[in-house]
Parts: C-alpha cells; sequence; structure tokens
C-alpha cells in the first residue's frame, strides 16, 4: 500500500495466497484422511474382535465431493471477510498497529453480577431437569429435552460473558495474588483474551462437555458389550424345541447326530425341559406387588406364560453357566433373573405366596441371578425353580440343548452354522450360536462406538487447535509486551513462568465448566444406557479424562 498498490490489487494477492494455502490443506487433509479412515475402520473393527477377512480398502467418491464443496464454502466466506478487512483498513492505522493498546471496553459491574447470578440459576436448573427430574422429565416426548440443553447453552454464555467482566474486579480485590511477581500482566492478558472470545470459549466449553459425555459413553458401550457376550452367552450352542398340540415328542438331540463333522466337534451337552402352567403368567408371578410393578413399567407383557423348569435341571443348567446353587425346601420356588432392576425383588421382600399347578409355594430367600437362554444383554425377567414333583409333564413347553463347540477353526465352524441354519425340524425351534450374537452385538455396539469416538476425538481436536492457534497468534501481537516486560527487569524465568501460568489459565478457563457440566451429564448418560443394563461409567470416564 506504501508503495501504492490499488487495494483491489492487494484483495487480488491475498485471494491468490489464500486460494493456494487452502488447496494445498485441502489435498494433503484428502490424502491423510483417505489413509488415516482405513486405519480407523481396522482399529474400530479390533476394538470388537471383529472378522477381518471381508476387508477391503474402500474410498468413498461422496465423502471427498462432499468435503471439498464444503471446504470450498467455509475458504470462499473467509477469502471475503479477508477482502473486506483490508479494503477496511487505512494505510496511517496499518503503520502505526504495533503501537496502538488495545481497545478494552469495560463491562458494567452491577451487569456482570446480574448475569452472572441469571447464569447459575439457568445451569443449575438445567442440572437439576436432568438428574433428580429425569423421570419426569422422560415421560415426556424426547424433544422435552431441547429445554436444559437450551438453558446449559445459554447459561455457559451468560456465565462467560459475566466472568470476563468480574475477573479483574475480584482479582484487584486480593493484592497479594493480584500483585505478586508476573501476576497482574498475566491476568490482564487473560482477561483480553476472554474479551475477545466470549462466543468461542463458549463453544469450547461446550464442545469439550460433548467430548467428555460422547467419549465415556463409547468406551463404557464398547467394554460392556465385549464383557456381556462372554457372560451372557457362555455357550457356543443353544437350541430351544417347542411342543404343541401335535407335537409331543421332541429329539433335541438330531442335529448332533445329523452330521459326523457337527458331532466330531461338539461337547459338554446338557438337555433341559422347560415347562408352563397356562395360569401362572408374569401378572400372576408377581402376586400383590403387581399393580405398582406394572406401573412403574408399563411396557412389560404381563400376560405371558412365565418359564418353570425343575430344581434337578436347573442344577444342570447352573453347572454348565456357573450359576449359584439352589437349595430349595419342600414347599419353595426359586425365582432367576437377570434383569435390571429386579421386578420381583419386592415379592421376595414380601414373602408372597404363589400357586403353580394349583400347589401353594413360598419364595426361596433371594433372586438368583441367571438366565436360560443365551443373549448379548440381561434380558431375563425371571423364571421359576420348582421341586421335581410339583410340574406336570404333560404341559412340558419346550425341550432346550446347549453344548460348546470342541475346535476353534474357522471352516469347521463355518460349517456348523451353515448346518445350522439349514437345519429343518417338524417342530419350531430356536436356534442361537455365540458367533451369531457376538455379529449382532459388534454391528450395534461398533456404530455407537464409532460415532461416539469420531465425534469426540474431532471435537476434542478442534477445540485444542482453535485456543492453540488463538495462543499462538497472540503471541506475535504480544511480542512487544513482552520486549517491555523485559526492559524493566523482569528475568527470562519469571517471563517464562508467567507465558506457562496465560496458557495453563486460558485452556483451563473452557476446560473448568466443562468438567462441571460433565459431572451432570454423565449422571444423564448413566441413566440413559442402564436401559440395556449399563450400570457403571466409571472406567469410561477415567479413561476419556486421561485422554
Amino acid at each position: 500500500m506504501t508503495l501504492g498498490m490499488s487495494k483491489r490489487k492487494i484483495s487480488l494477492i491475498l485471494l491468490i495466497e489464500t486460494f493456494i494455502i487452502g488447496l494445498i490443506s485441502l489435498g494433503v487433509g484428502l490424502l491423510l484422511g483417505i489413509v488415516v479412515s482405513q486405519i480407523t475402520s481396522i482399529f474400530i473393527a479390533n476394538l470388537f474382535e471383529a472378522d477381518m477377512t471381508q476387508f477391503t480398502f474402500n474410498i468413498s467418491k461422496s465423502a471427498i465431493i462432499k468435503t471439498i464443496i464444503y471446504f470450498g464454502i467455509i475458504y470462499f466466506i473467509v477469502m471475503i471477510f479477508n477482502t473486506i478487512i483490508v479494503n477496511k483498513n487505512k494505510l496511517i492505522n496499518l503503520l502505526q498497529a504495533s503501537k496502538r493498546g488495545e481497545n478494552i471496553k469495560i463491562k458494567k459491574p452491577l451487569v456482570c453480577i446480574i448475569l452472572f447470578i441469571l447464569s447459575v440459576v439457568l445451569l443449575g436448573t438445567a442440572y437439576y431437569l436432568v438428574t433428580g427430574g429425569v423421570n419426569k422429565l422422560m415421560e415426556h416426548d424426547v424433544s422435552i429435552l431441547l429445554i436444559p440443553i437450551s438453558m446449559g447453552v445459554l447459561g455457559t454464555v451468560l456465565f462467560f460473558y459475566s466472568l470476563s467482566g468480574m475477573i479483574l474486579k475480584i482479582l484487584t480485590k486480593m493484592p497479594n495474588l493480584y500483585y505478586s511477581k508476573l501476576n497482574s500482566f498475566v491476568f490482564k492478558q487473560i482477561n483480553s483474551k476472554i474479551n475477545t472470545m466470549i462466543v468461542s470459549i463458549s463453544v469450547i466449553c461446550l464442545m469439550l462437555f460433548v467430548t467428555f459425555c460422547l467419549l465415556s459413553s463409547a468406551l463404557t458401550v464398547k467394554n460392556y458389550f465385549n464383557d456381556s457376550i462372554n457372560k451372557y452367552a457362555p455357550v457356543d450352542l443353544e437350541m430351544v424345541g417347542y411342543y404343541s398340540d401335535t407335537i409331543k415328542d421332541i429329539d433335541i438331540m438330531d442335529f448332533i447326530n445329523s452330521d459326523k463333522e457337527i458331532k466330531d466337534n461338539t461337547k459338554d451337552y446338557t438337555v433341559i425341559d422347560i415347562y408352563k402352567d397356562m395360569e401362572f403368567t408374569y401378572d400372576k408371578s408377581l402376586g400383590e406387588y403387581y399393580e405398582i410393578v406394572r406401573k412403574k413399567y408399563p411396557y412389560i407383557e404381563y400376560d405371558n406364560t412365565v418359564a418353570i423348569i425343575t430344581l434337578s435341571d436347573y442344577k444342570k443348567i447352573a453347572k454348565t453357566y456357573h450359576f449359584d446353587a439352589i437349595d430349595l425346601k419342600e414347599g419353595e420356588y426359586a425365582i432367576v433373573s437377570n434383569y435390571e432392576p429386579q421386578l420381583y425383588q419386592e415379592t421376595i421382600n414380601r414373602n408372597s405366596i404363589i400357586t403353580i399347578y394349583g400347589t401353594d409355594l413360598k419364595p426361596y430367600n433371594k433372586i438368583t441371578d441367571g438366565f436360560l437362554t443365551i443373549s448379548a444383554n440381561p434380558t431375563n425377567l425371571g423364571f421359576f425353580v420348582v421341586g421335581d414333583n410339583i410340574v406336570d409333564i404333560d404341559q412340558k413347553d419346550a425341550t432346550m440343548l446347549v453344548c460348546n463347540y470342541s475346535t476353534n477353526e474357522k471352516e469347521v465352524l463355518k460349517h456348523i452354522e451353515q448346518k445350522l441354519h439349514d437345519y429343518v425340524t417338524p417342530y419350531s425351534v430356536m436356534k442361537d450360536t455365540k458367533v451369531e450374537i457376538k455379529e449382532a452385538s459388534v454391528g450395534l455396539s461398533a456404530i455407537v462406538t464409532f460415532i461416539g469416538l469420531y465425534l469426540g476425538i474431532i471435537f476434542l481436536i478442534s477445540s485444542s487447535a482453535i485456543l492453540a492457534l488463538k495462543s499462538l497468534s497472540d503471541c506475535i501481537d504480544d511480542k512487544n509486551k513482552y520486549k517491555v516486560l523485559r526492559q524493566i527487569g523482569a528475568d527470562e524465568k519469571e517471563i517464562n513462568k508467567a507465558l506457562f501460568k496465560q496458557t495453563l489459565l486460558f485452556f483451563m478457563m473452557p476446560l473448568s465448566l466443562a468438567i462441571i457440566h460433565t459431572l451432570v451429564g454423565l449422571e444423564f448418560c448413566k441413566f440413559i444406557l442402564s436401559s440395556i443394563g449399563v450400570n457403571d461409567i466409571l472406567n469410561g470416564s477415567i479413561m476419556t479424562f486421561i485422554f
């Protein structure tokens, strides 16, 4: 501009510079993205011990096109703003820019105090709605969640806005802290940063909060699904054949004996019978407690009959599944359930008498943790164990076979799974294998975990990058300030300490409030995840915090 070049040509130079930098970064970013996306796919698959034999290198053309379009739109807007800024600047202002002091707008203390109180009220109300008031909140449509979310967002923005006007006022009232070494310089720097990027810091705080909740939940879900498969599917193969009016005899071992390779590669057979009493449904099994349970859990089909097995059969399945032993006395029944919450706890507490096959029975002293059919989750509402002499053999509902494979060879396992899929019987049969359960579970948990990890890591990188770029760009602008510090006698050690404190406080500002948000948010996450049986989110939270 000093040499006489027009603003139009300067804007054109800036436009070309920005375009070239954008083109290079886009090209490098796309190449890295293609490579890293493949590595990420393998990493996620390994997290769940998924079968990688079908993995192929894949490039999404639509993802590349969308990236170019969105990146182009963002860069186009940036170039327009750059052009406007250059055209607005006067030569005299540019020449004297390094000598000009920062124009800090002083906020009215009373306004800041009022806004601070308002922000605390908004955040406190939002916190309560998703913790103590969550049950009432979830009685409504899911869109009701927009209320605490909006309150949290507005409260966060008002908190940082009010803090930027109060922080120096508060600190100057503590002279021992404020005037110690270079603290006054550090605090003014931090106050200046917050003043100029209130919205950015608020957004970063919220992004960090979302990162904590997403990553904690994703890692928890991943650990839960991996552990639950081994816990709730302890055998490799399960078959349940159902009786009907026409089918009175079932040979459940027929599948094992139908193929030599299957017979040679299976072991640990356990066969039990499952009974039902047409008069004994879930509502009857709950006794006097039924009405209370129905109001709390209205989605359960209470008119379904309850599974019943004999004590001798329970002992067989308990040995296979490694359940606790049950020692029934004459005239007692036991409940086996792994469903959370326990529907039958009050039934046990109240010593409720129930009637099975016309016989009145009193409860065993506790609910035994367990299940009949294998699955990926604790879904067993409850089945009843009674003495062998109680059941009516004419009301046999099903016969169940469970066993393990005696080989790990993939081809043999594939053969068994295929034969099982093609197996046809004259009776209705339910077939489940640990392999199928694992594959179905991996599909769901991988989607949840991938989205959580992806968004969490992206938000974390974005937050850190924005804060880091702001710090680095401010270092260029603040060169003269540090020069003055040296001139008035501050040594390098003190200057380095001041810079460290400044950076630490700058990063901790959004992080501190984000951690408070997270402590509340994780309680809500626990409430949501409890619906699939997840009750412990601590390990995932610790891993996220370290990360």
